[in-house]
């Protein structure tokens, strides 16, 4: 009853606000009336940690890990699911739409969770419940409910060609310049980056075979900067057996693997010299999907490229250049 009148305040008021007023409006209502006057389910909180819910946490976190999910990915989901049942403090049996929209609401007002943020958050939890569902342990997915009102997608920007050229040259180790190159010619995701060994690249080709998400294979390929840079930083790290050795290793000793947190801290700090803001990796996939884009790949190869399954994910990463849609028009209307 409560949430269909707030839902139809939301609706009568959509007409008077902007996107984000209509945003605010409709956290506001979900968390100040949450709880309230609502007679037929149970609203008084339960130690949560159950048996019953821990063993569905960890039948789904099994069922994510036997698609070959990488396992911080596998983290992420857990964390996600405990979060939110230490808030509600229910059972996952328990937990409604409204209390998924007032963790949501709370996430988003109180605490300043960024909207995209809470987008995938919300995607682990729709996850969860959609498999539980398919087992038979859950009637209904309650993040749906929240799915009715949608968040606002925001497009981030990839670098621009001055930007990656700052990063270049205050790269202050062969190590990095070789790391910054690959990144930008390959698209690889970091997680893939740092599983790869040195014989995974065929430098003659220039080519070399990645397992991106659930084990599935994709060729990417090395552009002549980052093959002449690549080649010059393993140069300096000759020594028997390298090719099972990893691509990227850290430069003090031992010289262990680099991990994702170290190439992350890595392009945080060379941003910082660089005076290029939101340096990370992902970045530079999204970089080359769109320079490929704007070069005239067509965006079929460009998802083939990337190892997206739906050319719907490879839309959302490329950003079309205004100059081309309107050369385009001049050459086609």
């Amino acid at each position: 009853m409560v949430e269909k009148i707030l839902e139809n305040v939301i609706n009568e008021m959509a007409p008077h606000l902007n996107r984000e007023q209509m945003e605010h409006l409709s956290n506001v209502l979900f968390v100040n009336f949450h709880g309230k006057e609502i007679q037929d389910q149970c609203t008084e909180l339960t130690a949560t940690g159950v048996d019953g819910d821990e063993l569905k946490i960890r039948m789904f976190i099994a069922s994510k890990k036997a698609v070959n999910r990488q396992d911080e990915t596998l983290k992420q989901y857990a964390r996600e699911i405990y979060n939110m049942l230490d808030f509600l403090g229910k059972r996952i049996e328990d937990i409604t739409g409204m209390d998924l929209r007032y963790y949501y609401g709370v996430m988003r007002e109180r605490r300043g969770i960024k909207m995209s943020t809470m987008q995938t958050r919300l995607h682990y939890l729709s996850s969860f419940w959609d498999f539980l569902i398919t087992e038979e342990l859950a009637h209904s997915n309650p993040v749906k409910k929240v799915g009715v009102l949608k968040l606002e997608k925001t497009i981030k920007k990839p670098y621009s060609a001055e930007e990656l050229e700052a990063l270049r040259v205050n790269c202050t180790e062969l190590r990095d310049r070789a790391l910054v190159e690959f990144l930008y010619s390959t698209g690889v995701r970091v997680s893939e980056l740092v599983s790869l060994n040195v014989g995974d690249i065929e430098m003659g080709k220039q080519r070399l075979i990645v397992y991106g998400k659930g084990s599935k294979e994709r060729k990417t390929y090395l552009t002549d900067g980052a093959k002449f840079y690549l080649r010059r930083y393993l140069q300096t790290r000759q020594q028997d057996g390298l090719e099972n050795q990893p691509l990227f290793v850290t430069l003090d000793k031992p010289h262990d693997r680099l991990t994702v947190a170290g190439v992350q801290y890595m392009l945080r700090q060379l941003g910082r010299r660089a005076g290029v803001e939101n340096t990370h990796p992902h970045r530079f996939r999204r970089t080359i999907a769109t320079d490929l884009l704007n070069r005239g790949m067509p965006i079929e190869q460009v998802k083939e490229f990337l190892g997206h399954e739906k050319l719907d994910t490879t839309m959302i990463y490329c950003t079309v250049k205004e100059e081309n849609v309107q050369a385009s028009h001049r050459k086609y209307a």
